[in-house]
């Protein structure tokens, strides 16, 4: 962390800059949570898709047909998504208050692990997509 004044270390008044950067960056994240959570319930009912197209192709065997073999997975990873973008909703309040914390004592945090996380979450998600897609 790193101290913006050095000349009082009482808790001072936020500037409204800084406070409403921060409120975007919790709206943003808000919005990757939203985002993920319908990215998970989309590819969780793309399994309840699958099972109505093999019915009416050939009479609801999924075993005449290789393709889905395999259908359970989306709902794994559905749900699997769904958690993550919930568990982001949530983080993102904590990161929300020890910002404000933070320039309350005009210090700036530099911790950057939500992001790191975040995206190789979402690479996961694009690299596990992928391989659904050539190997399912």
């Amino acid at each position: 962390m790193y101290k913006i004044d050095n000349n009082s270390d009482s808790i001072q008044k936020i500037d409204p800059k800084d406070l409403m950067a921060v409120e975007r960056a919790t709206t943003a994240l808000i919005g990757t949570a939203i985002s993920l959570i319908i990215l998970g319930f989309i590819i969780e009912k793309f399994e309840l898709f699958l099972h109505i197209i093999a019915a009416e192709i050939k009479g609801g065997d999924k075993a005449k047909i290789p393709q889905l073999a395999h259908i359970s997975f989306y709902n794994y990873l559905g749900i699997a998504i769904v958690t993550a973008g919930i568990i982001l909703a949530l983080y993102t309040y904590r990161y929300y208050v020890s910002w404000i914390k933070h320039l309350e004592h005009k210090e700036i945090n530099s911790d950057k692990t939500i992001y790191l996380v975040l995206s190789l979450f979402i690479a996961l998600i694009g690299v596990v997509l992928v391989l659904s897609m050539l190997f399912v």
